[in-house]
C-alpha cells in the first residue's frame, strides 16, 4: 500500500492538519519546533499495533475531545496484487483499490473505511470464515453419542482462531485421531469428520475470522495487508567495535544505553546480530574450538554481507565480524570493486561519517522490515543524514531515492541538501503559528515566510549556483528568463557571444536554469513576487506544457511564457534550433572517441529521420537505447552542448551553418519581442491604474 492523502487533528499541537496529499518520496521541511518530527509521529497511529496515550491528545481541544475525533486519517492506493488478494479471498465484494485507515481517541484500535464499495454487514453463515466453521463443528459435535463426546476434548474448538497454521494442523490432527479411536465402531461418525476436515474451504489459509463480510474484510487486511509504518530518528550507529560483555549486560538492563564513546547500542547490535543471525550463546559455546568459532564468524559475516548488499548504493561492500581477545567484536569492512578485486578493509569506526551512517540505518532497516516480514514498509525518518557534509548528505539522498522505489519515504529536514523533489506533495511546509502554538502544513511553499523558505531557495537555487559555478552566467540586472536545463542556459549565453549581433543580444537579462521541471513553476514565482519582470522559456513536450496552465494559474500573462519555435513550428528544445548535420558534427565529435571499441559509426540525418521521433534528442536517445547492451549506456545530451559551446567559446565553431544562426536569431528575436510585449502590457495596466486612482 501507498499512502496518498492523509489528515491528523487534535495531536500534540496540530489541531487540524488539513488533507495532505503526498507522494512516494515526501520531504517536510520547517523550522525547528515547528511540528516536523509531530507528524511523522502522528502517523505511526495508523500502526496496527499502537497505544494512544492521553498525553499525546492535544490540550487545546479537551471540548471536541469529549467526541469521537479521527486522530490520524490515511488514504492508501493498492497495488494490483494486494487487489487481487482481496479479490481471491472475498470474490463476491466489488474491487478494492483504495482503504481507509485510521485511529480515534475513543477506539483503541485502527479502523477501516472502504468508501463506496458495498460491504455487507449482515451475519453470513456461507462465509468461509472461523466462526462459521465452529458452528459446522458444533452441528457435527451434537450428532455424536454423549458417551462418545464426552471423552472428547472440544477446548480448541472453543476458543479464538489458531494463530498459525501449524497450531491448526496440530489440534485437527489430534481431535481426528482421538475420534478415530473414541468411535472405531461408528463409521458413520468418522465418515462426517472426514468430509468436514477434508473440505478444500477448511484449509487454514482459506479461512476467514468474523461473522459479516465486513468484519472478515478488515481482520483480514489487518492480518495480511495493513501497511507498517517505520520510525526512525536516533540513528544509532555501529562504531565497529562492540563490547561483548556490556552488550550483554545492557540487555538485562533496557532503559540503560551505551556512551557511543565506548560502546554500541544495544538496540543496534541486536539488529545487526539479527541479521547475521547470531546467537551469543551459540557464540559463547564456539569459542571453545577455533575451527568451529571460525566457521561461525564466516558463516554469519557471509549473512550479513548478502543481506546488506542490495540496499547499498555504489560498487558492493564486504562484511566481516572478528572476535578479539577481551571479547570486543569487530565490524570490518572492505570494499569490492566490479573487477573482483577487495580494497579499503579496515574498521568500520575508521570509515567517514556518512558511511557508518549509511551503513547503520541499513542495518537497522533491513532487520527492522525482515523481522516483521516486511515486503513493504512506509519509512518516518526525522531530520536524517544530520550534521553530515553537504556532499555526504547528498549521498544519503540517493540512498532515499533507492528506498522509495520498494518502500514509500516520509522525511523531515531543514537542509537544502535532502531536498531534491519540489512537485506539491513532494514537497511540504510546516510553519509553526506563534500566537496558538499550532502547526499548520501546505503546498504552496513559495508563500512561506523567509526563514522557513531558506533551505529551499537554496535547493531551487542548485541550478543558478552551478551555472555560477561553471562561470556560464552572471547576475547582473532585470528582467529574469527561467530555462528548463543548464543547457539552455549555456546556449543562450553562447550564441548570444557568438552572432555578436547587438540588435538581439541578451546581454543585460539573467538566465536562471531550473534544477527541474518541478522547480521551475515555483522559481518563476519566486523571482516574480520579489519584483523581477520574468519570463520562462519552455521546450514542447507535455510536462512544460501542463508547465504554462500553471504559470498562467498563477497569474503570469501568456506573454511571460515561449516556447520553441521556429517559423511557427514547436521545436522540441533548444537543440532543435540547430540544423540536425551541424548538431550531429557535435554528437560525432563528441563520442567518436569515447564509443569507438563500442562499434559507434558517424551518426547522419537520416539515422534520426528513421527514429521517427520529435526533435534530434528524441531521436538520438532512441539510437543509444537501442545500443544499451553494447555499452553506450543514455545518451548525454550537456556534453555536447559543452562541446559546442566550448568550441564557440575559442572561435573553432566552423561547423555551425549560417542556416543555424540565423534560426537563432530568430530565438532571441522571440525573446525581445516578448519583453517588449510585457513592457507595453504593464505600462498599459499602470496607466490604467493611475486613470482609475484619478476618478
Amino acid at each position: 500500500m501507498r499512502l496518498r492523502k492523509f489528515r491528523v487533528k487534535a495531536y500534540r499541537c496540530i489541531h487540524d492538519s488539513g488533507e495532505i496529499r503526498v507522494g512516494d518520496l515526501a520531504a517536510f521541511v520547517g523550522r525547528n519546533e515547528s511540528g516536523k518530527t509531530t507528524i511523522l509521529q502522528a502517523l505511526t497511529l495508523l500502526n496496527r499495533e499502537h497505544y494512544i496515550s492521553e498525553l499525546d491528545l492535544c490540550d487545546e481541544m479537551v471540548e471536541e475531545l469529549k467526541n469521537e475525533v479521527r486522530l490520524a486519517d490515511g488514504e492508501f492506493d493498492l497495488n494490483s496484487n494486494e487487489t487481487r488478494i482481496i479479490k481471491n479471498a472475498f470474490p463476491n465484494i466489488p474491487e478494492i483499490k483504495k482503504i481507509k485507515i485510521f485511529r480515534t481517541n475513543k477506539n483503541p484500535i485502527a479502523q477501516y473505511d472502504f468508501g463506496d464499495v458495498e460491504i455487507s454487514d449482515a451475519e453470513n453463515s456461507g462465509l468461509n470464515s472461523w466462526e462459521n466453521f465452529i458452528e459446522k463443528v458444533s452441528n457435527f459435535l451434537d450428532t455424536i453419542p454423549n458417551h462418545i463426546r464426552i471423552k472428547l476434548n472440544t477446548y480448541f474448538f472453543e476458543g479464538s482462531a489458531p494463530e498459525n497454521e501449524d497450531i491448526f494442523r496440530n489440534q485437527m490432527a489430534e481431535f481426528g485421531n482421538n475420534l478415530h479411536v473414541l468411535a472405531a465402531d461408528e463409521p458413520q461418525i468418522t465418515l462426517e469428520w472426514e468430509k468436514i476436515s477434508e473440505d478444500p474451504n477448511t484449509n487454514f489459509q482459506n479461512l476467514l475470522i468474523g461473522t459479516t463480510e465486513k468484519i472478515a474484510l478488515e481482520n483480514f487486511i489487518e492480518v495480511n495487508l495493513h501497511p507498517r509504518f517505520v520510525y526512525f530518528s536516533d540513528y544509532k550507529k555501529i562504531i565497529g567495535n562492540i563490547n561483548l560483555n556490556e552488550y550483554g549486560r545492557d540487555k538485562t538492563i533496557p532503559s540503560i544505553e551505551f556512551s557511543e564513546d565506548e560502546f554500541d547500542k544495544a538496540e543496534t547490535v541486536d539488529n545487526l546480530f539479527y541479521l547475521a543471525e547470531l546467537d551469543v550463546n551459540e557464540l559463547e559455546e564456539a569459542k571453545n574450538s577455533p575451527s568451529q568459532l571460525i566457521k561461525l564468524l564466516n558463516t554469519c559475516s557471509k549473512r550479513l554481507t548478502e543481506k546488506l548488499n542490495p540496499a547499498w548504493k555504489g560498487d558492493p561492500i564486504h562484511v566481516e565480524l572478528r572476535l578479539n581477545p577481551n571479547d570486543i567484536m569487530s565490524v570490518v569492512i572492505s570494499d569490492v570493486h566490479k573487477d573482483g578485486t577487495v580494497t579499503n578493509t579496515g574498521l568500520l569506526n575508521r570509515r567517514a561519517e556518512g558511511f557508518k551512517w549509511t551503513f547503520s540505518f541499513i542495518v537497522n532497516f533491513a532487520a527492522e522490515t525482515q523481522r516483521a516480514e516486511l515486503k513493504e514498509a512506509i519509512l518516518l525518518l526525522d531530520e536524517p543524514a544530520r550534521n553530515l557534509h553537504p556532499t555526504q548528505q547528498r549521498g544519503i539522498s540517493d540512498l532515499l531515492k533507492n528506498l522509495a522505489g520498494l518502500n514509500q519515504v516520509l522525511y523531515a529536514t531543514h537542509s537544502p541538501y535532502m531536498i531534491f523533489d519540489y512537485a506539491p506533495g513532494n514537497l511540504l511546509v510546516v510553519e509553526l503559528d506563534k500566537k496558538k502554538h499550532l502547526s499548520r502544513i501546505y503546498y504552496d511553499y513559495w508563500n512561506a515566510d523567509d526563514s522557513t523558505l531558506t533551505p529551499i531557495l537554496y535547493g531551487l537555487s542548485r541550478g543558478l549556483v552551478e551555472s555560477i559555478v561553471d562561470r556560464e552566467i552572471g547576475y547582473n540586472s532585470r528582467p529574469v528568463i527561467i530555462v528548463e536545463t543548464i543547457a539552455d542556459t549555456m546556449y543562450l549565453n553562447a550564441f548570444d557571444k557568438y552572432l555578436e549581433d547587438p540588435n538581439i543580444s541578451m546581454n543585460p537579462l539573467n538566465i536562471v536554469a531550473a534544477y527541474n521541471k518541478n522547480s521551475v513553476l515555483p522559481l518563476a514565482i519566486f523571482y516574480r513576487n520579489h519584483g523581477y519582470n520574468t519570463f520562462v522559456l519552455l521546450d514542447n513536450t507535455k510536462e512544460s506544457r501542463d508547465i504554462s496552465t500553471q504559470l498562467v494559474a498563477n497569474e503570469f500573462s501568456k506573454i511571460q511564457t515561449i516556447f520553441f519555435e521556429h517559423d511557427g513550428k514547436a521545436l522540441q528544445s533548444i537543440e532543435d534550433y540547430m540544423v540536425p548535420t551541424d548538431y550531429l558534427h557535435a554528437v560525432n565529435q563528441t563520442y567518436a572517441i569515447k564509443l569507438r571499441r563500442e562499434g559507434y559509426v558517424n551518426l547522419t540525418d537520416e539515422h534520426i529521420k528513421s527514429q521517427n521521433k520529435n526533435g534530434v534528442l528524441e531521436g538520438l536517445g532512441s539510437i543509444w537505447d537501442e545500443h544499451k547492451e553494447d555499452g553506450w549506456e543514455k545518451f548525454d545530451s550537456e556534453e555536447v552542448c559543452r562541446y559546442i559551446c566550448e568550441k564557440i567559446a575559442i572561435n573553432e565553431a566552423e561547423f555551425l551553418s549560417d542556416k543555424t544562426r540565423d534560426r537563432f536569431r530568430s530565438l532571441y528575436r522571440l525573446i525581445a519581442e516578448r519583453i517588449r510585449q510585457q513592457q507595453n502590457l504593464l505600462s498599459s495596466q499602470s496607466s490604467e491604474k493611475k486613470r482609475k486612482m484619478s476618478v
